[in-house]
């Protein structure tokens, strides 16, 4: 409830994940963010732009902190997945509110009388946790893009045509570079994912799933909510694994180029026929080369079938085209709008070669995480449906800069105009809001900021991509300037930023996606089944292991009466733990003989950190250092690496109840943001926040 006049009546909290201090410093220096310099010079921050962040360094705990103001072993969310207790090798997304345990500040301020939106927030926000008829919820159940999770339909990829293509074939996550393909199909590059399935009990495994679901609104539909959901993924041991982890391969669609045939529609004169597979090669689309009136082959148009009358979309060569609209069939057998973004990339002039990228398809018409409805049917109605947006890279400079910086870009302004026009339109008076742009962006290219014998680009060339990450930030930043002159406050913040290792070397320990044997087999903690050759196979040969590591941080001891399959008895695991500390402690990069491990603790040791607790923390935290991070997550908040990047969180306030041009000395720290907020606008502090209000920074004394 409102307990006295705020400082503010309005607040946004413009979060934008993977936003880099240290480097936005930069930026700004150098003049590539001038709305950030804006909002610097009209408000308050560290010189050096930090927020002393929380760990682990990971997206649904920190941005949980962000809300609640509470370090991650009081609110339940500890890393990106929650731990099935008792199952040491399986794995769900850490995302939803309903394994939150601490109060979320949108449901103070709804609950208070102030209009409140939360802008896909993805930590405890979906579903909603008030029924308020103040709070407005917007998605929030995946990172990524609005839509990623719930609203996904079909993988992005890479169209190869040729005149030299034996025959039309679909290729899964075959490909990190499309510039392998340079006119000639030759054999895909075929990266292995170092990730494999587990096999066994995957209907124990769905059982888990459909419980761990139960009481979520919005996963009703579609396959691809589990496939991102669960995490059974057992990370392998193998030469570089955890390098190709984070390369993100595309799918490829081969074609043979022929002349057109079977088309019940007329065609331009002079026409050449591929054929793009969707939908995991499942659904053609019959493709026509186009030339112009000097001959020139510089068009592809799209079709649903050879009788469709027109194409559903026309390509120039080379021009990034959005939000092509397309029909795709439902797992119930209906059919359903989506739209994807598209750029021919290369198109040969006799029409004998054309390779293109399709992003990935979402659907133009899933309301299911909008709440209340009406509010997909009115931003639809003004600014189209949420945007396709996706993640291959890998330093390829066409993808990156001509098509992912292109799909950032338009998803920042599409999410700008929506949330200004909630503002303006609906009477909203706080946002939570949550842009992934940078996030995203980094990873593609984060690793090769450093150039290494595996590179294939220069750094100058990679850092124009990171330049150009943060130019399509500032922008989106300042579309919320003029807000600052109509009475709003604006704190400008990110949940961790994306590191560039100092070392090529990546020990297999510490991803976050699922379960990581390389160092915990070396060191003889975890045994793995073989088959009948004798090598190592996707399952966990229980009888022998004592301790699994899996997430981030967490190293789990398979203990007896807590787990399933525990064999280590309860009095033996605090010495058992000192000696997997200790030989931690003892890995070694094999090049330079630098140690990999930066901080290793017993669980009540961490609780100094904010981790811990009764919920999903393992027996043992630890901290890959700083120079062997892969790009965030399995690090403390405070490391950096090369080219000015750090993996900490950035913080700028200014507006209304804000000192104007004041420096910090201080650290704000991340669990502050909320309970800054809250004074702002002058309603209760969050039940279980741990922070307190950054009263350095505020116009008033208090």
């Amino acid at each position: 409830m409102l307990r006295e006049k705020g400082l503010s009546e309005k607040v946004i909290l413009l979060g934008i994940d993977g936003l880099d201090p240290k480097f936005s410093r930069k930026m700004v220096d150098e003049g590539h963010m001038p709305n950030l310099k804006k909002l610097i010079e009209r408000g308050s921050a560290r010189h050096d732009l930090r927020l002393l962040g929380a760990v682990p360094t990971i997206t649904p705990p920190m941005w949980t902190t962000l809300c609640t103001g509470a370090y991650p072993m009081t609110h339940g969310i500890e890393d990106f997945n929650i731990n099935m207790k008792g199952e040491l090798d399986v794995n769900f997304a850490g995302i939803y509110s309903k394994y939150c345990h601490a109060e979320q500040l949108w449901n103070v301020t709804a609950e208070a009388g102030k209009k409140t939106l939360v802008w896909h927030w993805p930590g405890s926000a979906w579903p909603p946790s008030s029924d308020s008829e103040n709070l407005y919820v917007v998605d929030g159940t995946t990172p990524g893009a609005l839509g990623f999770g719930y609203a996904m339909r079909d993988w992005e990829g890479i169209m190869v045509a040729s005149t030299k293509a034996p025959e039309v074939k679909f290729y899964a996550h075959a490909t990190t570079s499309t510039e392998a393909f340079t006119g000639d199909p030759a054999e895909l590059l075929g990266v292995k994912s170092a990730y494999t399935k587990q096999e066994p009990k995957q209907e124990y495994w769905n059982e888990l799933w459909d419980e761990f679901k139960e009481g979520i609104d919005g996963f009703n539909g579609y396959s691809l909510n589990k496939a991102m959901d669960i995490r059974t993924n057992i990370l392998m041991p193998g030469d570089s694994q955890m390098s190709e982890l984070h390369r993100y391969p595309a799918n490829v669609a081969l074609s043979p180029i022929t002349e057109p045939s079977g088309w019940e529609v007329e065609i331009p004169e002079g026409a050449k026929e591929f054929t793009w597979l969707q939908l995991f090669g499942k659904m053609p689309r019959p493709c026509l080369i186009l030339k112009n009136e000097q001959g020139v082959y510089d068009k592809v148009a799209i079709y649903a079938a050879k009788n469709a009358p027109q194409p559903l979309a026309v390509l120039d060569k080379d021009v990034y085209t959005p939000n092509v609209y397309d029909i795709v069939p439902t797992r119930t057998g209906g059919l359903e709008h989506v739209v994807r973004n598209l750029r021919v990339l290369d198109l040969a002039e006799d029409g004998s070669f054309v390779r293109m990228w399709f992003s990935n398809g979402f659907s133009a018409d899933d309301n299911r995480v909008w709440y209340p409805t009406w509010i997909f049917d009115k931003i639809k109605a003004n600014f189209g449906p949420p945007c396709a947006t996706g993640q291959i890279g890998d330093g390829d400079l066409d993808i990156i800069n001509k098509c992912n910086l292109q799909q950032w870009r338009q998803a920042a302004k599409w999410q700008a105009d929506s949330i200004n026009y909630m503002i303006k339109e609906e009477g909203v008076e706080v946002v939570f809001s949550h842009f992934h742009g940078p996030d995203m962006s980094g990873h593609t290219y984060m690793r090769t900021l450093k150039e290494r014998e595996t590179s294939t680009k220069t750094e100058d060339l990679i850092y124009q991509c990171a330049v150009g990450t943060h130019e399509m930030t500032d922008e989106y930043i300042g579309e919320f300037l003029p807000l600052l002159d109509e009475g709003w406050t604006i704190l400008l913040f990110s949940d961790h930023s994306l590191i560039c290792p100092n070392e090529d070397f990546s020990p297999s320990i510490g991803d976050n996606y699922g379960i990581n044997t390389g160092v915990m087999c070396d060191l003889g903690y975890t045994v793995l089944k073989k088959d009948e050759n004798g090598n190592p196979k996707a399952e966990i040969d229980w009888d022998k292991t004592v301790a699994v590591q899996q997430r981030s941080n967490s190293i789990f001891i398979n203990l007896k009466g807590r787990d399933r399959h525990g064999i280590v008895d309860p009095a033996d695991k605090y010495q058992l733990e000192e000696k997997i500390i200790t030989d931690l402690y003892g890995l070694k990069d094999p090049k330079t003989g630098n140690r990999i491990i930066a901080l290793a603790l017993h669980q009540k040791d961490a609780n100094l950190l904010g981790l811990g607790g009764d919920y999903t923390a393992g027996d043992i935290i630890f901290f890959v250092h700083q120079d062997y991070v892969h790009d965030h997550g399995e690090s403390l908040s405070t490391a950096e690496g090369y080219a000015d990047t750090s993996v900490g969180p950035i913080f700028v306030a200014a507006g209304a109840g804000i000192k104007e041009g004041y420096e910090m000395k201080l650290f704000p720290r991340e669990v502050d943001v909320a309970p800054t907020a809250a004074v702002l606008l002058g309603v209760s502090i969050p039940a279980q926040c741990e922070g307190a209000p950054v009263y350095s920074i505020l116009n008033e004394e208090l």
